[in-house]
């Protein structure tokens, strides 16, 4: 068996983690080969010096400068990938679109469809030539958070090779880590299907109930915080209107001025980027009045919660793209709700800045919405039901026993318990079946039936944080999932 190990824009961390992986995967497993597909030329160069053999490394940015490709690719890809829809898979990169509606709050580029068809046919077919040529079975790759690695998880579902993509886990028990496998874009995992499968045929006993009780104190005391996702957090993404590469903006413009937009294609505008951060600087400054209590004392008692989702991000470009523009569904959710009831809305802490302030404005105007700054668990208990699109809300929704609605998917969505809208105009009839129906307060056995799916969640984690130094542990979890059991 041949497996795949596909960098993108984790540079040397992400590769470093991979050859620790391959430690643990070749553990008494020798039929096992495996390939690296790194990004840049001086990435292979690196992983060649390391001891990989060159015919074991492939980079995208030899197969752009060779433009190894020909033909009418574009209609090949339309009417071969019966399957995809490429356009959302485009809307899905953050540097030349702008499908979270920020209105130059990301600073990305403006690119022409020829540019943007010619990348995306150099990447499709750059990932056919490894996976044919190399007879690749199985594929280790990243979330799709990029481009690269969304169009890897399409690449390898139409020519039937599985995908293990690396998934940090948030949502913890007390002073554990974890990570998992997840196998499609969405970051779903069929461990966790397969678990919450076999979960649902049996009963509890004391220690796993007892267990899951503990995890749930965890998740409602959870504030979005980890050791891994502190520890991943020096860059500071998010907490200020700035960029973080403001600290260190000289090496940052010199490194970017040497980028290939044909292979590194989230190369930055500096006008562009230096405009959207004194934007950004601008809009925190003159929208910080505009999120509503921080206390919540005036949320009315027949009411819905909706939490904005941080963008520009996975959770909403690849896990729930037809409702990026989040101004839209806030609009969406207003005309849906059953008479006399609110929407409560609260902004993203890390999102505060990003938008125009006209959107607050907008939609605080609305008859039947309301902003609130209060602690989203606050907000959760005093509410009748959650929507969500993907975020970690929905899940924590769910553990403080409210009926919720999920849009996108993600890891969790596979429960039952979840309502799942396909579109917007679902969202009258859902609402009404929870709020005039009563529906969810008579599901048949709804404690059990969640303690199942949380015991399932847990049972389905590595129980390390996937960084280089556990790389091995990860490994040797792949070889399980691939039943490479093979002596040697």
């Amino acid at each position: 068996m041949t497996i795949a190990f596909i960098g993108n824009q984790g540079g040397k961390g992400v590769l470093d983690f991979y050859a620790s992986m391959v430690g643990g995967l070749r553990e008494g497993y020798a039929e096992v080969q495996c390939v690296f597909v790194p990004w840049l030329d001086s990435e292979r160069n690196g992983l060649i010096a390391q001891g990989w053999p060159e015919s074991d490394v492939f980079s995208f940015e030899n197969w752009v400068q060779r433009r190894a490709w020909g033909g009418d690719e574009i209609n090949r890809l339309c009417v071969e990938y019966v399957e995809v829809n490429w356009s959302a898979v485009i809307a899905s990169e953050r540097a030349f679109t702008d499908y979270s509606f920020l209105l130059g709050g990301a600073g990305q580029r403006q690119e022409s469809a020829a540019y943007v068809t010619e990348l995306l046919v150099s990447i499709v077919t750059f990932l056919e030539h490894v996976f044919i040529e190399r007879k690749i079975r199985a594929v280790v790759c990243q979330t799709a958070d990029t481009l690269f690695s969304h169009v890897v998880f399409k690449v390898a579902k139409h020519l039937g090779i599985k995908v293990f993509a690396i998934t940090p886990a948030w949502l913890l028990e007390k002073g554990l880590q974890g990570g998992y496998f997840s196998n499609n874009e969405f970051m779903e995992s069929e461990r966790m299907l397969q678990e919450y499968r076999l979960m649902c045929d049996r009963a509890l006993s004391s220690a796993e109930i007892l267990r899951v009780n503990a995890f749930v104190d965890a998740v409602r005391a959870f504030q979005n915080k980890t050791p891994f996702s502190e520890k991943n957090r020096e860059r500071k993404a998010g907490f200020t209107a700035l960029s973080p590469n403001v600290w260190r903006l000289a090496q940052y413009l010199k490194m970017n001025s040497r980028r290939n937009t044909n292979v590194e294609y989230m190369k930055i505008s500096p006008v562009r980027k230096a405009k959207a951060n004194l934007l950004r600087l601008w809009r925190k400054f003159s929208g910080r009045n505009m999120f509503g209590p921080p206390d919540g004392g005036d949320i009315p008692t027949k009411s819905v919660f909706y939490a904005f989702q941080y963008q520009p991000e996975q959770s909403t470009l690849s896990q729930g793209i037809f409702y990026a523009n989040q101004i839209a569904l806030v609009e969406n959710i207003s005309k849906s709700l059953p008479l006399g009831y609110t929407l409560i809305v609260k902004e993203h802490p890390w999102g505060r800045g990003a938008r125009p302030v006209w959107q607050y404005r907008h939609l605080a105007e609305l008859y039947n919405v309301h902003f609130c700054d209060a602690p989203a668990k606050e907000i959760i208990s005093r509410v009748d039901a959650v929507i969500a699109i993907s975020g970690t809300v929905g899940f924590e929704a769910l553990v403080l026993d409210k009926p919720t609605i999920i849009l996108g998917r993600t890891f969790f969505t596979h429960c039952d318990l979840f309502y799942k809208a396909n579109s917007v105009q679902e969202l009258p009839r859902l609402m009404r079946e929870i709020l005039v129906d009563h529906v969810f307060d008579s599901a048949p056995e709804r404690e059990v039936r969640l303690k199942r799916f949380l015991l399932s969640y847990l049972n389905s984690l590595i129980p390390y944080f996937p960084t280089p130094e556990n790389g091995r542990y990860y490994g040797r979890v792949l070889a399980d999932c691939l039943g490479v059991a093979g002596k040697q």
